[in-house]
């Protein structure tokens, strides 16, 4: 394994998570949000640019996790090589087995991931929800993504 690459993308991972964990300070005193009378129509854009921030490092942490760094993993440990290409399940398998993640909180941070990709021009309530079920399930990510790069850095410095 490459550890340019392991350390380009560590460090790719930690400055993302730095932004999460900012965006989540910037959005304490609002969050959660109440679901009856959210209507971003009536936020000034300050607020808009803040949610959408939240919103896009919330999906871009969560997406390098499963998409870059659960493969590293896999490959420093050589259980994915050039011959032996693994499933998205089985990545996901192998990082539960190494106390990486909790696949059930997992698939629950894709959902939410998942359901911002989706436009809901008119309905208030549902946007309100998935920002709410995030901003619960962000100190999770977080932590998963933490778990991770120590791990990571372990290999580095051996």
């Amino acid at each position: 394994m490459n550890k340019v690459i392991v350390v380009s993308n560590l460090e790719r991972s930690k400055k993302l998570g730095v932004r999460l964990s900012k965006a989540k300070i910037q959005l304490a005193a609002i969050m959660p949000l109440d679901i009856k009378s959210f209507d971003p129509d009536k936020f000034d854009d300050q607020l808009l640019l803040q949610l959408d921030g939240f919103r896009a490092r919330f999906s871009d942490y969560q997406d390098l996790l499963g998409q870059v760094m659960f493969k590293l993993v896999c490959q420093v440990d050589q259980d994915e090589t050039p011959a032996v290409v693994l499933s998205t399940r089985e990545r996901q398998q192998l990082m539960a087995k190494k106390r990486l993640i909790d696949i059930e909180v997992w698939q629950t941070l894709r959902e939410i991931r998942n359901s911002f990709t989706h436009d809901y021009p008119d309905q208030h309530e549902e946007k309100a929800m998935i920002l709410n079920q995030a901003w619960l399930a962000v100190d999770s990510l977080l932590a998963m993504g933490q778990a991770i790069e120590a791990y990571l850095e372990k290999v580095v410095a051996e």
